[in-house]
């Protein structure tokens, strides 16, 4: 997303998307490898964090930065291989998102398709 590249910005680095932040990381430029490190650690701890809450085996990550490759997907496992240690825990999957950069845009159009089918009912307030 735009505060990663904005954020390697700041400390010198050319990027003006994450396309060209994963890029430039990929080349070796050195602010744009801490940057993805960040952010991949940052996300491991919060999908352990969010499986360890939801008890869920499968969590697919989709956007921009998912297919950013290695310099991603790294941190993000040794993230996950430090925080996700209870034992029910133990054969948790993360995986790029099979539909890729538009995942979340074909999850929103499948919900407006449903409509109520999906819904049972509309929450309330109280």
């Amino acid at each position: 997303g735009p505060p990663q590249p904005i954020r390697a910005a700041e400390r010198g680095c050319a990027a003006r998307d994450g396309s060209e932040l994963a890029a430039l990381a990929r080349g070796g430029d050195a602010v744009a490898q801490r940057a993805f490190s960040r952010a991949g650690w940052a996300l491991g701890i919060g999908i352990a964090s969010a499986a360890a809450l939801l008890d869920v085996r499968v969590v697919a990550v989709g956007g921009g930065f998912a297919e950013a490759g290695a310099v991603l997907w790294t941190p993000l496992r040794e993230a996950l291989a430090v925080h996700a240690r209870l034992g029910y825990l133990d054969g948790l999957r993360v995986e790029p998102a099979a539909l890729g950069q538009d995942a979340g845009l074909y999850g929103a159009a499948a919900l407006v398709l449903a409509g109520d089918r999906y819904w049972r009912g509309r929450p309330t307030r109280q």
